[in-house]
């Protein structure tokens, strides 16, 4: 296990990495955390935010690797509880079928990932209005819990901003408002299609179909 440093190896779990757990994780959620790692054969590693994924699963290089779990080191404790659930399933899978390649969300992830999330749904582990929307989750399981805009909506409630104050979602602007994303760049918000709305670049002139889960300024 690493934290935000180098990868550290461990043949089982320790007080220093136990402490690396509870900085990241619920503390309701860390004997679970602890005991799915101590009993496997995967590295886990906390890694700089990245904007394309929350975490992956990592089959080995070689027959002398090992798995490999990493995780965004800036989600919330909630979200990190559920991306550990979503990357160990994978794993599960990789592990309980051997020498078949499943679809990468299929049925048999769909229900790993239920089966594993189940005992973490606990009032001590997440707050009530998490709870009500992870448990809709399963029963309609999509790839990413960034997908399911419910669960997405309710988990933002947590994030931290630099300032402490809740962030600011696209969705949350009316028409027309000027926002500005992570990278900088400027826009109009625009009419929603679907679940994307198509904004204006005020940088470039051009149009962009924007999440409305986009966390913006």
């Amino acid at each position: 296990m690493a934290g935000k440093g180098k990868l550290v190896y461990f043949c089982s779990m320790t007080n220093k990495e136990l402490k690396i757990l509870q900085r990241y994780f619920p503390a309701a959620a860390v004997p679970m955390v602890a005991e799915a790692y101590s009993v496997s054969d995967f590295q886990l590693k906390f890694k700089k935010p990245r904007t394309t994924k929350l975490g992956d699963f990592r089959r080995p290089r070689s027959n002398l690797g090992y798995p490999c779990i990493t995780l965004n080191g800036d989600l919330n404790p909630y979200q990190m509880v559920v991306t550990f659930v979503h990357e160990y399933a994978h794993y599960r899978v990789y592990k309980d079928y051997p020498g078949r390649r499943p679809k990468s969300h299929g049925e048999e992830w769909k229900q790993t990932f239920a089966r594993l999330l189940l005992p973490y749904l606990r009032s001590d582990i997440f707050p009530d209005d998490v709870l009500q929307a992870l448990r809709q989750h399963l029963h309609h399981i999509k790839a990413s819990s960034t997908t399911d805009h419910n669960l997405a909506r309710v988990m933002k409630r947590y994030n931290a901003t630099p300032s402490g104050e809740k962030p600011l979602i696209l969705e949350d602007l009316p028409e027309g408002a000027i926002f500005q994303l992570a990278d900088g760049m400027r826009f109009k918000k625009g009419p929603k299609r679907r679940t994307r709305y198509q904004c204006e670049c005020l940088d470039n002139g051009r149009t962009y179909s924007v999440s409305g889960m986009a966390e913006v300024k």
